[in-house]
């Protein structure tokens, strides 16, 4: 771009210093001022709105014309090539590509070869200890369990004994066959060792137990005490997760890319990308979020479905071309709070930093003078040495997504903002685990006994008299952020901006200095996607640029 702007210069140097010399035709003039040919205006507008060349056909219609017809841009900008386009555009500004891990042994299902034919099994030791004794490591027997029977007072399959390992005598049962969830032909079944195909939906801790009770055997906290849990009713509490995890990952991706479909096609507003409470569902999504996210271990992403992401439809995992549109609550907002992104940037901190670079254009950079007004070391980064300069920014940004658990995409906004104690804390979800309490809480150093510290949620640790913003932010969530930001204009003038990089494939020049300056064509045209508010008419501007036209 420099080496552009030295040529510039150079052109204007020499008509400054020869103004009496005539230039032959158009064609001897700084060749940034020449116009493409119209075949190759033709073949740009086609490549950057549909991604392709133009066909024979479509040269011979434009031959003899001195510009292109606006019949022809409309046709472009009304294709499904170009809803394509943009969503790839959309796609280069927010890494549409989380790929987080969906499955674990506890819930995971593999298989063991008994004579040739696959048995479906969970590897859990300790759940499989629980069913079978010994060590953990064992599956059933290659018999069907039919021939073994079922206890006919706690309805659970009868073992024979097998022998004994390291840790003691262990026992096996048969398999049984079974209609799993995953396969959309009724009539096929697969085999799977008879404990993990129990059916209940419950499980019972008697008086006297600290987790007395009836819990969900599906939940990740249907411990090794509830050995009448199994993988549910066609196997739907459990997953194969190289069967389950590539539709998910490819439908959370999908999911966003229909909301970016719905606000860029002319009939919803742009902004309303950042502000919708509109999202998708199709059925490996709706099953994943109503079967499988709650079971995952603390140690990865948490994703349970809560009361504020709306209903989920009622699909089946096989119908993956199904979509069905649900209404969520705050403190959604657009694609912000959607899986996707959530699980793409998986700290506040840096879905904060994304939603600058994306839509206001803002980086950080170092600063140019030291700072010593700071601490060399401190937990709150906007007091450290070299982090406080970005962070002042970015702690009270990061703050409005604190309703939702870093390193998943579950929302907390019905979780109690603090507990009196640890203790009390590990009680905030039945069965009590001080686990859960550890992943989404931390404590709030004092002078008492740490055993009483108040637990807070992680996100307003630092929400104190020093902090003034960070409690009201999380409060307000995401669409706050984005209201002041839509209202500013800075958010419709820096889409501008970036799509006139994507089409122009360089950055404007914004030097009001300059000769070429081009702030003001690009102000005119935010200022009236401002008022419209439809990305095509936007785009439609900007092709109609004179700098669109000139040779690259």
């Amino acid at each position: 771009m420099k080496s552009k702007r030295r040529w510039q210069a150079l052109c204007f140097a020499l008509l400054a210093t020869a103004p009496s010399v005539a230039l032959a035709d158009e064609g001897e003039q700084c060749f940034l001022h020449r116009e493409l040919p119209v075949e190759r205006q033709l073949r740009r507008l086609s490549i950057d709105l549909r991604g392709t060349v133009p066909d024979v056909a479509e040269y011979d219609a434009v031959a003899k014309l001195s510009e292109l017809p606006d019949a022809l841009l409309d046709e472009y900008l009304a294709s499904d090539a170009f809803r394509v386009q943009i969503r790839r555009y959309h796609e280069s500004l927010l890494w549409t590509n989380p790929a987080p891990a969906l499955a674990d042994v506890g819930f995971s299902l593999s298989t063991v070869n008994l004579d040739g034919s696959p048995v479906y099994y969970v590897p859990g030791q300790g759940k499989s200890a629980l069913f079978r004794g010994g060590d953990g490591t064992h599956t059933c027997q290659n018999k069907p369990q039919d021939a073994l029977g079922y206890d006919p007072v706690t309805g659970m399959p009868i073992v024979e004994p097998m022998g004994n390992d390291a840790a003691g005598a262990w026992s096996a049962e048969g398999w049984v066959e079974v209609h799993p969830f995953w396969e959309a032909d009724p009539a096929k079944k697969v085999k799977v060792c008879a404990f993990d195909a129990q059916t209940t939906a419950t499980y019972t801790l008697p008086p006297g137990d600290p987790d007395a009770g009836t819990h969900s055997c599906d939940h990740l906290l249907a411990t090794n005490k509830a050995k009448s849990c199994g993988c549910g009713p066609e196997l739907s509490y459990c997953m194969p997760a190289g069967v389950v995890q590539p539709l998910v990952h490819a439908a959370l991706r999908e999911q966003l890319l229909r909301l970016v479909d719905e606000h860029t096609d002319g009939t919803q507003p742009y902004s309303g990308l950042l502000t919708t409470k509109r999202v998708h569902y199709n059925g490996p999504l709706a099953f994943y979020f109503k079967y499988h996210a709650q079971r995952q271990t603390l140690s990865r992403t948490q994703n349970e479905h809560q009361a504020s992401d709306g209903p989920l439809p009622d699909l089946a995992f096989t119908d993956v071309d199904t979509w069905v549109a649900v209404e969520r609550e705050a403190p959604h907002a657009g694609l912000l709070t959607l899986p996707a992104f959530l699980l793409r940037f998986q700290t506040n901190r840096g879905r904060a930093n994304r939603y600058r670079i994306a839509f206001l254009g803002q980086y950080f950079q170092p600063p140019s003078t030291k700072d010593t007004n700071c601490a060399k070391e401190s937990d709150d980064l906007t007091r450290r040495c070299v982090c406080r300069n970005c962070h002042l920014t970015l702690e009270p940004i990061a703050a409005y997504f604190g309703q939702f658990t870093e390193a998943g995409s579950m929302s907390l906004r019905d979780f109690a903002r603090e507990y009196p104690t640890r203790k009390a804390c590990a009680k905030g979800i039945a069965p009590q685990n001080a686990g859960w309490c550890d992943r989404h809480y931390v404590a709030i150093p004092d002078e008492t006994d740490p055993d009483l510290r108040p637990y807070t949620l992680k996100a307003l640790q630092y929400a104190d008299d020093e902090h003034p913003e960070i409690g009201p932010h999380f409060e307000a969530g995401p669409a706050d952020l984005v209201k002041a930001d839509i209202e500013s204009g800075r958010f419709h003038e820096v889409a501008i901006e970036h799509l006139f990089s994507y089409l122009m494939k360089r950055e404007p020049n914004l030097d009001p200095t300059t000769g070429d300056y081009e702030g003001d064509a690009l102000a005119k045209i935010a200022a009236d996607f401002r008022v419209h508010d439809d990305i095509r008419q936007a785009v439609r501007d900007l092709v109609k640029l004179p700098a669109y036209r000139r040779m690259p």
